[in-house]
């Protein structure tokens, strides 16, 4: 039998039960600060977050995991005789990709593969579940690699923010789409590629932002999954955009789920997202 396991960060937010069930799946945390005070990322909520930032008044500051604790688990696995698939959150968002790449390099990168999801939440999670599914059909790691990489060019992230500060303080996007945001008060539908935010188009309302990326989803003949994510998006709005994908796609579930407090850090507060794969 295989010896693979797989690692996700704290982004992905993985169910308890899931981590439970599957003894090859493992966890490591960013770190979110604000001020003077620091959390793993499961012990924030984006809620206190942002209850916190309206304190401190300033912006948060997140962090990939340590590398050390990156080195620790890998050459615990490794000596176990395991290959090792990392599953990250988008580059766009964080370096732990990068980070995990520096430590695979510093145990055994013959044995640890790290894939950029270039997606997060339910994108990220979709991924892990599909590896973990491979491994138990047997499959071998490259195999399984490659059918990631192949999920990964098929899942989409959209998301619509409500104001571009939180992105732009936290250097994530260019400061000209700042000021046209706030002059204009355009409201761009922005998507993750290739480890970068990039503008998928520029409208004038959110309603029409929200149009949009049912327009963008529409594209699609038969979709994997979907899912609606939010930062504290109106209950109006989350509503809204799920049932009009729920019209699109009537025979699959459509989720409706709260994003982790790393990604609100970034995207601030009141974004709304699709994550969706296309199916192979």
């Amino acid at each position: 039998m295989n010896n693979i396991h797989v690692v996700l960060d704290s982004t992905a937010r993985i169910p308890a039960e899931l981590l439970k069930q599957h003894k090859n799946l493992h966890k490591v945390s960013l770190k979110i600060r604000v001020a003077d005070k620091e959390w793993n990322e499961d012990e924030l909520p984006y809620q206190q977050l942002f209850a916190e930032l309206d304190k401190a008044k300033t912006m948060p500051q997140t962090s990939q995991p340590p590398l050390g604790e990156f080195v620790e688990l890998f050459q615990k696995l490794v000596d176990e005789d395991a290959e090792v698939i990392v599953i990250t959150v988008s580059g766009a968002l964080s370096g732990t990709a990068e980070g995990a790449r520096t430590a695979a390099r510093s145990v055994d990168a013959k044995k640890i593969h790290v894939i950029d999801s270039e997606t997060a939440d339910i994108g990220q999670l979709g991924i892990a579940e599909a590896a973990l599914q491979m491994i138990a059909e047997g499959l071998d790691c490259v195999e399984i690699v490659q059918g990631l990489k192949d999920r990964v060019r098929a899942t989409h992230t959209m998301i619509l923010p409500d104001s571009l500060e939180h992105l732009h303080k936290g250097g994530r996007i260019g400061g000209a789409a700042t000021l046209l945001g706030t002059i204009l008060q355009i409201k761009p539908v922005l998507y993750l590629t290739e480890g970068k935010i990039s503008v998928l188009d520029k409208v004038r309302t959110r309603k029409r932002a929200m149009n949009r990326m049912i327009d963008e989803i529409a594209k699609c003949e038969r979709i994997e999954y979907v899912g609606v994510v939010h930062a504290g998006a109106s209950e109006e709005d989350c509503l809204e955009l799920k049932k009009r994908v729920q019209e699109l796609y009537p025979y699959m579930k459509v989720t409706l789920t709260e994003t982790s407090s790393v990604v609100a850090a970034h995207t601030g507060p009141k974004a709304l997202a699709l994550i969706y794969q296309e199916k192979l």
